[in-house]
């Protein structure tokens, strides 16, 4: 009886070891894809809210681009993103200013994507947002 006990406690053991294995597998998982993932959602809220503040400052401030920049490149900033090239004025038939389109950049590095070479495309995030001007 004893010698049959001591080969089920063998078996719990193997399985209690495998459970923690996958356990700390799936949360390394998590602890590496969740940011990037998260890092890629937010840059598209980002590039949203930017194009919709440069449509309304646009607006407000008759065309003048420098002051526009000067909003936008705040939020982003506050964000921790950058802006990717200048804010385009999208332009009807008539060359009449009818949208606006900004694009914005995020990069964010964790641990295994920062040292796996082919992993390091994925921690940026670049979105592009249009927003109407009327």
């Amino acid at each position: 009886m004893l010698s049959r006990l001591k080969d089920e406690e063998g078996q719990v053991l193997s399985y209690l070891l495998k459970i923690i294995l996958v356990a700390f597998l799936v949360g390394l998982i998590i602890v590496e894809a969740g940011p990037i993932i998260w890092n890629h959602i937010s840059t598209r809220g980002t590039a949203n809210d930017a194009a919709e503040l440069a449509a309304h400052s646009y607006v407000n401030n008759r065309g003048d681009m420098e002051k526009v920049r000067k909003e936008v490149k705040e939020l982003v900033e506050e964000r921790d993103a950058r802006l990717v090239g200048d804010i385009e004025i999208i332009k009807d038939a008539t060359g009449r200013a009818t949208a606006v389109k900004v694009t914005v950049r995020k990069i964010v590095n964790t641990y295994l994507f920062e040292h796996i070479g082919y992993l390091s495309p994925l921690t940026e995030a670049k979105s592009t947002s249009q927003h109407d001007l009327y």
